[in-house]
């Protein structure tokens, strides 16, 4: 596995570790062992572990400035309670209409350089496919005639997913975690999904009409937090 599965698998890390790290803690406080609210009193440095993963997994774009973000607005909340600097992340709110109208004109003026080429380009023919979205919406299509699956997460954010161009010979995984976000994934209708995920606090929606001698498996595993996926033709 290269560094960059590593990074991919970073921000599922962080949070599988954060919920256990959560759980133990509760647990502790309920045996009469330690108070959790000690210790969840530092919870941003959730928030900057994230913004690290996230600046490893993404290599360009808005991606490494949301994890600037992270960094920057936990570290500050730790400094914050560790009575440091006095920090109220209400008064910095503003930043993200600077940072939303800084994206419009960037993006505005590179569609101006690239008028010959389609605005929006989410098709490629990689058998595996791997997408990620954190507080934000990413599209994908495959067309890949030799699918073999692919790995999906959703991070308070959103992704949809047009696999209705793909096809393989029996079957293929596709690993899919989901945590207070929302997928949509678009199959052919010669394919049988198969799901084996766990919803907790959430849920999978299987609404596909495989045809009746369909022999293609799509196999749905992985977790939804507080999240939903929907699959469907």
């Amino acid at each position: 596995m290269d560094n960059n599965d590593h990074a991919f698998f970073a921000p599922r890390l962080v949070l599988g570790a954060a919920i256990i790290l959560v759980g133990v803690l509760f647990l502790l406080g309920n045996m009469g062992i330690i108070n959790p609210h000690d210790y969840l009193h530092f919870w941003p440095a959730i928030l900057v572990v994230i913004g690290i993963a996230y600046l490893l997994q993404c290599q360009r774009g808005p991606g490494k400035v949301w994890g600037i973000i992270l960094i920057f607005i936990g570290s500050a909340m730790l400094l914050d309670r560790l009575y440091f600097i006095d920090f109220n992340l209400w008064d910095y709110w503003p930043l993200i209409l600077v940072f939303v109208g800084i994206s419009m004109i960037v993006r505005s003026s590179i569609f101006r350089k690239r008028s010959t080429i389609p605005i929006i380009d989410t098709s490629d023919s990689y058998d595996f496919i791997k997408a990620i979205a954190v507080m934000g919406g990413y599209k994908r299509k495959n067309n890949s005639q030799n699918f073999k699956g692919g790995e999906l997460t959703a991070v308070m954010g959103g992704l949809e997913i047009d696999l209705r161009e793909a096809s393989f010979e029996k079957e293929a995984v596709l690993d899919i975690f989901a945590f207070m976000g929302g997928m949509e994934v678009r199959v052919p209708e010669d394919w049988i999904v198969i799901i084996e995920g766990f919803p907790f606090m959430g849920g999978f929606d299987d609404k596909t009409r495989p045809e009746k001698n369909s022999t293609k498996r799509l196999i749905v595993k992985g977790t939804a937090v507080m999240g939903g996926i929907e699959i469907k033709n």
